[in-house]
């Protein structure tokens, strides 16, 4: 009997790992995305991952989905170790559903959060989500979900929040980027927006295509909203590992300090900084000569061009940099660059 139990869990443990099923994880393959599960595998080090929740499944009680198995829910939860730090991961699954919000997991991404405030630990969100479950989340349900937000802003400042978009990310999943820290979008494939082309279809009569609506180029350099750029998945997840190197796990704390080459940049200032003061210059060049070796990772370089902002070592300790870009518009503050120095 024991026995049958534990080839129950089993079973149970593999349909869940499974996620959406062979011909959805082959879909998303072809769309040249990674799944949620090797998302996460490549965000933290190696064998680190603990799962919460991957026995969830839906409490919808919709037509469609009363008889249905919802692996995990649409979205994966836990916490794995970053250079040996502790981080939390919400990671959407979109082969499941779409990865779609539903009540039971919304509770998990609500654990997460918990977990986050009560034990001061970076949380990274994985977004590639249709947005709500409407089937199952419709009506009054969401008069009762201000705590998502509350929940949210109080980890403002308090630890790091990371967003990567990787797919969609839609109304409700579009909120999260937006009151997190850093914002990484994979190019031609991540999306923001609260609604989509068919909805502008609909009030404006207009055609427009996911990308030009909300897509990568729209919110790393005209809206703001996104912060950092990645060719792909596995280039989204190796940022992530190294934004967080340049921060603490949570406030008040140190950040890591990492030993560092005594060697420079092979440019000295008198050859990058022309005598004539109205001469334009390239600034990352300066940048490039001060701070450590290879130490410095760019924030919102496609807006407001005329400052730069940056993250860098000096001596194996972190800095932030914000300088005038004079091969920009001279390096003049306008309405863009201000927001991106503020925000910075």
């Amino acid at each position: 009997m024991k026995h049958e139990r534990i080839a129950r869990l089993q079973a149970a443990r593999e349909r869940a790992l499974a996620m959406g099923g062979a011909e959805a994880l082959e879909r998303q393959r072809q769309k040249g995305r990674l799944n949620a599960r090797e998302r996460i595998a490549q965000l933290f080090d190696p064998d680190s991952f603990f799962e919460i929740g991957l026995h969830a499944d839906h409490a919808g009680v919709a037509a469609d989905l009363v008889d249905r198995h919802v692996p995990a829910d649409g979205v994966i939860t836990g916490w794995g170790r970053i250079e040996d730090r502790d981080v939390l991961v919400v990671a959407y699954d979109f082969t499941v559903l779409a990865g779609t919000m539903g009540r039971i997991g919304e509770a998990k991404c609500a654990r997460i959060r918990e977990l986050a405030l009560k034990h001061r630990k970076p949380i990274v969100w994985l977004i590639d989500s249709g947005g709500a479950r409407v089937q199952e989340l419709g009506g009054s349900y969401f008069a009762t979900t201000g705590y998502l937000f509350r929940e949210q802003v109080t980890l403002s400042g308090v630890v790091p929040q990371v967003s990567v978009i990787m797919g969609p990310g839609a109304a409700g999943t579009a909120y999260i980027p937006a009151l997190g820290d850093c914002v990484i979008m994979v190019s031609e494939q991540g999306t923001l927006a609260l609604g989509g082309p068919p909805l502008v279809k609909a009030v404006l009569n207009e055609e427009i295509s996911e990308q030009d609506l909300g897509g990568a180029e729209v919110h790393l350099s005209r809206s703001g909203v996104a912060h950092m750029r990645a060719e792909n998945d596995s280039e989204a997840m190796q940022m992530v590992r190294r934004y967080l190197s340049y921060f603490p796990s949570a406030s008040l704390e140190m950040p890591p300090i990492k030993s560092c080459s005594a060697e420079r940049a092979p440019d000295t200032l008198l050859d990058i900084v022309p005598e004539e003061a109205a001469t334009p210059f390239d600034m990352q060049r300066v940048i490039d000569l001060i701070v450590d070796a290879g130490e410095s990772l760019a924030y919102m370089s496609d807006y407001g061009r005329s400052l730069i902002t940056c993250f860098a070592r000096i001596g194996g300790y972190p800095v932030g940099v914000v300088a005038s870009q004079s091969s920009h518009l001279g390096g003049v503050l306008e309405n863009d660059s201000s927001v991106k120095a503020a925000r910075f």
